[in-house]
């Protein structure tokens, strides 16, 4: 008889991995990009010197450099193998069995994941039918019982929605005993962070802010994010953290991208332009969609949307679908990068609207469970 794993790791949610193989699929769900933001990366990557293969990889340089674009010590800075990793340590760090977390619904499941199979008790706070975030809901479970740790989105994902500044800078001064993540990957999109200099000598002390280097750098690959908080906080983290756990090249990369910023303004740029393009055709074909303050554009099909989501993958496309509860049901999620991508998606949303979708729940050929319950990848 094989050994069990551990009560709270078996009943825990399982974030969808997707599929086994992705490469053959124009790949609309996760924010992906063909190309690094910057040239600049593939030059370094190049000319690495072989021997940073045969040492341990260096983090500092990339702390330094992080440190330096924020105004922050060094020692408020933490590289780790992208968002989830991060997302994982600091649950290990700080939350025990059967302590309570309170989570937005939907989320990234990473954090639902963390919470389950570390053992804690989680709450939902779901998103208000118009999308937006719940703050007054979240403010009443908060305060009705102080939780362990709370994660906000700015801006959230699968959503796209932002919680307002002053919002994320007061939550936490109401529970100071509670640690706040906040979560901004997608932030470049959005364009306000709780790090601007504007902000950040405000940053409540029980803050750390998530921040990544795939979904605006096109670093995704290379599996690298970071976290920026009080020093006291990040020492705690370093206790439960594993040496080194990011890549020689992932560090060269990062820092040369951070050389180019310029390079990721323009992506950025691009791709608002890109959405705003699809979503002027949606608006001529008479189907509801919407900008977020993320990468990505949502569109209002109907639920449940792993029909549809079924259906495009028979078609070779992928569609962000996991996740979608709530209020979210009947929406999916799309990123697009090129106007390849724009006339791609179309001509299958044509054919799959004129088809139908009602028996697309499962697709002969096509892996993966359709379950819209699922929470999913961010």
């Amino acid at each position: 008889m094989l050994p069990a794993a551990r009560d709270s790791v078996q009943r825990s949610h399982r974030v969808p991995r997707g599929f086994p193989e992705r490469q053959s699929f124009l790949r609309l769900d996760l924010g992906e990009d063909d190309s690094p933001a910057s040239p600049r990366v593939a030059e370094v990557l190049s000319a690495l010197d072989p021997a940073a293969y045969a040492h341990y990889p260096n983090e500092w340089p990339l702390r330094e450099r992080l440190a330096a674009l924020h105004d922050v010590p060094v020692d408020w800075t933490s590289v780790t193998a992208g968002t989830d990793e991060a997302i994982r340590l600091a649950f290990r760090c700080f939350v025990e069995e059967g302590a309570r977390v309170l989570l937005p619904r939907p989320s990234a499941g990473a954090y639902l994941a963390a919470a389950e199979s570390g053992g804690a008790f989680v709450e939902r706070v779901d998103y208000n039918d118009d999308l937006s975030f719940p703050v007054e809901q979240l403010r009443r479970q908060m305060l009705a019982r102080t939780p362990r740790l709370t994660v906000l989105g700015n801006p959230s994902s699968p959503v796209g929605t932002a919680v307002p500044i002053e919002t994320l800078l007061s939550l936490p001064m109401e529970s100071p005993r509670t640690l706040f993540l906040v979560d901004e990957v997608y932030v470049a999109y959005h364009g306000c962070s709780i790090l601007d200099p504007a902000f950040r000598d405000r940053l409540p002390p029980n803050v750390i802010v998530l921040r990544s280097f795939s979904k605006d750098y096109g670093l995704a690959g290379l599996r690298i994010g970071y976290l920026i908080g009080r020093s006291e906080l990040l020492r705690a983290i370093d206790v439960v953290k594993p040496s080194y756990t990011i890549a020689s090249p992932s560090l060269h990369a990062a820092v040369a991208s951070l050389d180019d910023s310029d390079s990721m303004l323009r992506r950025v740029a691009n791709r608002r332009s890109l959405s705003a393009r699809l979503l002027a055709a949606l608006s001529m074909r008479g189907i509801e969609a919407r900008a977020t303050q993320s990468a990505f554009v949502l569109i209002k099909l109907s639920a449940p949307v792993r029909n549809w989501a079924a259906a495009f993958a028979a078609h070779r496309v992928l569609i962000g679908t996991r996740g979608h509860v709530g209020a979210l049901a009947p929406w999916v999620r799309v990123t697009v990068t090129t106007d390849a991508d724009i006339e791609r998606f179309l001509h299958v949303l044509d054919l799959v609207v004129r088809q139908g979708v009602a028996g697309a729940a499962r697709v002969d050929g096509v892996p993966g469970d359709w379950d819209e319950k699922l929470e999913g990848m961010a």
